[in-house]
């Protein structure tokens, strides 16, 4: 039973999708999709969706054998279907939650709805969402096996960049961000950032000069209120931005991707698009 991934991958240039498997990690494949000599002419191809799954072998078959009426054979490719992005989406989330990795420990947070959409706000203006095929290069860890009573940690190479805390001895949430330092240019920010015993100090990144940590305490419900004030998303786009365009461009690798959960991510993937069919039927 070999532990990996079941993917659905979609191109402009293309009518059909692509359903496959891998053990590598997302970006390898991908990558090799994009430049092999099958599937190339059709993309370049992109990461509709994904699971992380302990038998990805048992999981691409069972696919399979669901749309096999619909398998397309073009140019020596197996893999191909005309079936739209959301059906092959809504039939790759209907496996068995057993069969998915680590799955207990991401339904154990997600089951805050406070949590799930404060890692929502979170994600939004970052830029991961459309970095989803570089996944290990930047990582997120949910409720991880630490001292100080963290709910998540996200890092983008090897910086930690966002992280939740819980004090066991007053249950206070404190909540971590590291920005681009002209956050500093907005006052009525920094004055919010004060009011919920909070501040901005230096990070302790050599290799990122301007970045600065934002600290404050609130409970998730109200914790997510952040990423709409004045210059915080300017200021996450400024590091976040930059810092994934460099480990792209470098092909790089987090010192902490075996404590990647892809299952996190998955989820907070699905919890996006139900949120923008949400807001699409209020239109």
């Amino acid at each position: 039973m070999p532990q990996g991934f079941v993917y659905v991958l979609v191109s402009p240039n293309s009518d059909y999708i692509k359903i496959g498997r891998t053990e590598r990690p997302i970006a390898e494949r991908l990558l090799g999709i994009n430049g092999g000599e099958a599937y190339a002419p059709h993309g370049p191809w992109e990461l509709s969706d994904f699971v992380h799954v302990t038998d990805c072998t048992a999981v691409e078959s069972a696919l399979h054998r669901h749309f096999r009426t619909r398998n397309v054979e073009v140019e020596g490719t197996r893999e191909l279907f005309s079936v739209a992005p959301h059906e092959a989406r809504e039939q790759l989330r209907s496996i068995s939650e057993l069969l998915r990795v680590d799955h207990e420990r991401t339904d154990r947070l997600f089951h805050n709805p406070d949590v799930s959409l404060f890692l929502f706000r979170l994600f939004q203006p970052s830029g991961l969402y459309v970095n989803l095929d570089i996944q290990g290069a930047w990582t997120l860890s949910v409720l991880p096996q630490t001292n100080g009573g963290r709910w998540f940690t996200l890092n983008i190479g090897s910086h930690e960049v966002a992280f939740s805390t819980r004090t066991p001895a007053d249950g206070k949430f404190s909540h971590y961000l590291v920005l681009d330092r002209l956050i500093l240019e907005y006052p009525k920010t920094i004055m919010w950032l004060g009011q919920r015993a909070g501040d901005v100090q230096p990070a302790d990144y050599k290799a990122a000069e301007r970045a600065v940590s934002v600290n404050f305490d609130e409970d998730f419900a109200k914790a997510e209120r952040i990423f709409a004030l004045d210059g915080v998303r300017r200021a996450m786009v400024a590091y976040w931005a930059d810092a994934l365009a460099d480990l792209r461009e470098r092909n790089a690798k987090s010192v902490y991707a075996r404590y990647h959960s892809y299952d996190a991510v998955s989820q907070l993937l699905e919890y996006k698009r139900a949120r923008d069919k949400v807001v699409v039927g209020e239109r």
